[in-house]
């Protein structure tokens, strides 16, 4: 009976999400930038000044301070080169035209019908102009997302008494306090690794684009570096959407070629190497999970799914780890099946936060 109730509230907590995407969405967007500005928070009062840390208060401003002047510049960045590119009206189509010619040419087929197929097949025009109006939508939300993180940080102070006055048992409360603790503690680390491994490779194929000379290089940057955050597809289209912009911009093979190999052994070094075994492992989240997430989450919420499909789902196993029924469900998504020691991290979490 337990089983059937359980099964019948996710199954109803998935149509929510799934028909209340439009309020849903921007609210975890909204969380997650909670969470980061947090993590700013306490990584500014570990900063000695005197002999003892910031207030609380002035920490979160100073968090705030630096959330609200990156998301300033991201905005400022996205207009800009936006503009850019739609001032110059690069028809994509007829700029690759020449480069189909040279492709027929070199393998020999006199009739280019079928490269010109495969091109259109591939749709770069479409999926580029996709990925541009996608990044520059993403302002028209911000509106929504900073009116929830201002509410979020106001309520924050009343947390423990709301759930003092919902909880009454000690021991009841103690547990729930220890969840949304160590939740709060993962989803702000793996938000600094992930911060770390995406600026580490954006700034090495920074380094690489303006080398070769490629135009509108802190966009193309700050998308590898937002692409990032998608585990694996984010890796490709990082690596694939300067490649193709290449193409269109030197009307040439050697520039794209010089592109696709650098920035996606770049991927293959930070990305594949060095993401999975720290987030992996701090995480205690089976590396298969990570990649099944990334889809379920993506045919849910679509691409803000993708980018936080990682963190819904460590809140999942956290949540699930510490009910009996659903107990089983969270080893089979950790990556070692080993949860024994998630009470004691939770603990630990909350002493932290105090």
């Amino acid at each position: 009976m337990r089983g059937f109730l359980i099964s019948a509230l996710a199954l109803i907590a998935l149509i929510l999400l799934v028909n209340g995407a439009d309020v849903f969405v921007p609210l975890a967007v909204a969380m997650l930038v909670w969470f980061l500005i947090n993590a700013i928070a306490n990584g500014i009062r570990r900063i000695p000044l005197g002999g003892s840390g910031l207030p609380r208060s002035v920490a979160l401003f100073f968090a705030v301070a630096v959330i609200l002047g990156c998301g300033v510049l991201v905005v400022d960045l996205i207009i800009r080169n936006v503009s850019a590119m739609s001032a110059r009206r690069i028809d994509f189509s007829s700029s690759l035209n020449p480069l189909i010619d040279k492709v027929a040419e070199w393998i020999g087929v006199s009739n280019t019908d079928v490269l010109n197929k495969f091109f259109d097949t591939i749709g770069i025009e479409q999926l580029l102009g996709k990925i541009v109006s996608t990044t520059a939508s993403f302002s028209g939300q911000l509106g929504v997302v900073l009116l929830y993180v201002v509410f979020l940080l106001v309520e924050q102070q009343f947390f423990d008494l709301k759930l003092r006055a919902l909880i009454r048992d000690d021991k009841r409360r103690e547990l729930v306090q220890g969840i949304l603790s160590a939740i709060a503690h993962d989803v702000q680390k793996y938000i600094w690794i992930m911060t770390v491994v995406s600026a580490l490779t954006a700034g090495l194929s920074y380094a690489v684009m303006h080398w070769v000379g490629l135009d509108h290089l802190a966009f193309w940057a700050f998308l590898i570096f937002i692409l990032n955050f998608i585990p694996t597809i984010g890796s490709i289209l990082a690596t694939a959407l300067p490649t193709l912009f290449a193409l269109v911009q030197f009307q040439g093979f050697s520039e794209a070629l010089t592109l696709f190999i650098a920035i996606g052994l770049i991927e293959m070094a930070v990305g594949s190497l060095l993401q999975p075994r720290l987030a992996g492992k701090s995480l205690n989240l089976s590396q298969f999970v990570v990649v099944l997430s990334l889809f379920v989450w993506g045919a849910i919420w679509g691409i803000t799914g993708m980018f936080l499909a990682v963190p819904l789902t460590v809140i999942v196993m956290i949540v699930f780890s510490n009910v009996e029924t659903t107990r089983p469900v969270a080893i089979l998504l950790s990556q070692d099946g080993s949860l024994a020691s998630l009470a004691d991290r939770a603990k630990a979490a909350r002493r932290r936060r105090r």
